[in-house]
C-alpha cells in the first residue's frame, strides 16, 4: 500500500442517488485543518481544492486540502503513482 499526506478538512459526503436520481450529499461540519496520511488507492479524483475519497458503505466524501495540486501530484509521482 502506498500512502501520502495531506492537510484536510471534511467538506461534504455523496450518498449516491434517490429514487428521482437527485445526488444526495450531505455537508459536513467545516473543522480546522487536520494532517491526515492517505491510502492512495482511496482517492477518486483531486481538483486545485478538493480530494475526492472513496469511503465505506459506498459513499464518498470531499475533502478541502490546503497547499498546491502541483505538491499533491508531486507526492503521487514519488510514489509511483501518477504518470506523466
Amino acid at each position: 500500500m502506498k500512502f501520502i499526506s495531506a492537510h484536510v478538512r471534511p467538506e461534504k459526503v455523496f450518498h449516491g442517488y434517490d429514487d428521482n436520481k437527485q445526488l444526495v450529499t450531505k455537508p459536513m461540519a467545516n473543522t480546522e485543518f487536520v494532517e491526515k496520511v492517505i491510502r492512495v488507492d482511496r482517492i477518486l479524483s483531486f481538483t486545485e481544492n478538493y480530494i475526492f475519497i472513496e469511503c465505506p458503505h459506498g459513499t464518498a466524501q470531499t475533502w478541502e486540502y490546503e497547499g498546491s495540486l502541483e505538491s499533491i501530484k508531486t507526492q503521487l509521482r514519488g510514489a509511483g503513482m501518477l504518470l506523466g
